[in-house]
């Protein structure tokens, strides 16, 4: 964890220094106290995900029935929440998707299920436990009682006796000692059930500016952003290119690369804008995967599309494109009058 500490601090001072940006944006692999508080020191604004691991972040989801929502955009609505967690200042956004809550309501059930089946041996299996004392076997009760989500037990203590002989016990035999064993029988309890769908589909963001002007859809949107950066390294990271490959030590060159696959993104990004955008000017479209006509192709399925393209030299004569084909004219005539001489 220090090491992450040390590559984010590292990496926003690169960028800092090239232009300064506005925000640091990040999945929750980020938000730790120590993280937060170097980014908040180093003057930096960050936009975050919050694990929902931190005590903090479950007691907020677990008042989300009670707090007020306001819409944010079209299947979201948030509330915001003031924290100094890592003894920094900051907002955290409890939004909750409707997309989210009908997938997540889904899985409810099976994971009830799931769970009943282990709290079912648990019992069972502390019903064969024998406690000194009765105060004993009802805390054993309470504690299992805790660790349930969504099961119940009604249970009672039974007093068992043991006697010096075995064998049947005399009328007036009084026991040598006597221990206590728990009984009882599982149930679901309800209330827990409409507790636990209270609280699918929520999940926080946390930000640091605490400006009047930030909005709850402005905090949304810039968390959003990433997903499209995030699928273009994933592009990035494919076989295709050999980075796995490549092994690099010295923390400089883990820069320069990540250098060259950040410009590389970069172009990437920018062509495929500029395809999109001509298809839609041009009225024109290209066949997608399932070669049905499409005005927002990707990047990668373009490149996947020219593979095969090849140019023949054949002495003074002029150069011939081979493989060339009609669909590819709509990207050609997209990207200008450059490629169209390429290709030409």
């Amino acid at each position: 964890m220090e090491g992450f500490k040390q590559i984010v601090k590292a990496h926003t001072q690169s960028l800092e220094a090239a232009q300064r940006s506005r925000y640091l944006v990040a999945d929750s692999a980020l938000y730790t106290a120590e993280t937060i508080q170097s980014i908040n020191d180093m003057g930096q604004l960050f936009i975050t995900r919050v694990p929902q691991t931190l005590k903090e972040a479950k007691k907020l989801i677990e008042k989300a029935p009670e707090l007020t929502f306001e819409t944010v955009c079209e299947g979201y609505s948030g509330h915001w929440h003031d924290s100094t967690y890592g003894n920094v200042n900051q907002q955290w956004l409890l939004l909750r998707s409707e997309q989210a809550t009908k997938r997540e309501s889904l899985n409810l059930d099976k994971r009830m299920l799931k769970q009943a089946e282990k709290a079912r041996k648990d019992l069972k299996k502390l019903k064969t436990q024998e406690f000194a004392c009765h105060e004993d076997a009802q805390k054993a009760v309470e504690q299992w009682r805790g660790k349930q989500p969504y099961l119940d037990v009604v249970s009672q203590i039974k007093t068992i006796f043991e006697y010096k002989n075995s064998g049947r016990p005399a009328a007036n035999q009084e026991p040598e000692h006597h221990n206590y064993q728990i009984d009882g029988q599982l149930f679901s309890a309800l209330e827990k059930r409409q507790s636990a769908l209270q609280q699918v589909g929520l999940f926080i963001i946390a930000t640091n500016d605490l400006s009047e002007k930030l909005s709850m859809k402005k905090v949304l949107d810039t968390y959003k952003s990433q997903q499209a950066v995030e699928k273009g390294f994933r592009f990035l990271k494919s076989p295709d290119f050999l980075t796995s490959a490549i092994y690099l030590k010295k923390p400089e060159r883990i820069e320069s690369l990540l250098m060259v696959m950040t410009t590389c993104l970069m172009v990437y990004a920018a062509l495929e804008h500029q395809i999109r955008h001509q298809l839609k000017a041009q009225n024109k479209y290209f066949p997608d995967m399932k070669k049905k006509p499409s005005r927002n192709p990707t990047a990668g399925w373009v490149f996947q599309c020219f593979q095969g393209i090849a140019v023949l030299y054949v002495d003074s004569q002029k150069p011939m494109v081979l493989n060339l084909k009609e669909r590819h004219s709509p990207i050609i005539d997209c990207l200008g009058s450059v490629y169209q001489q390429i290709y030409s």
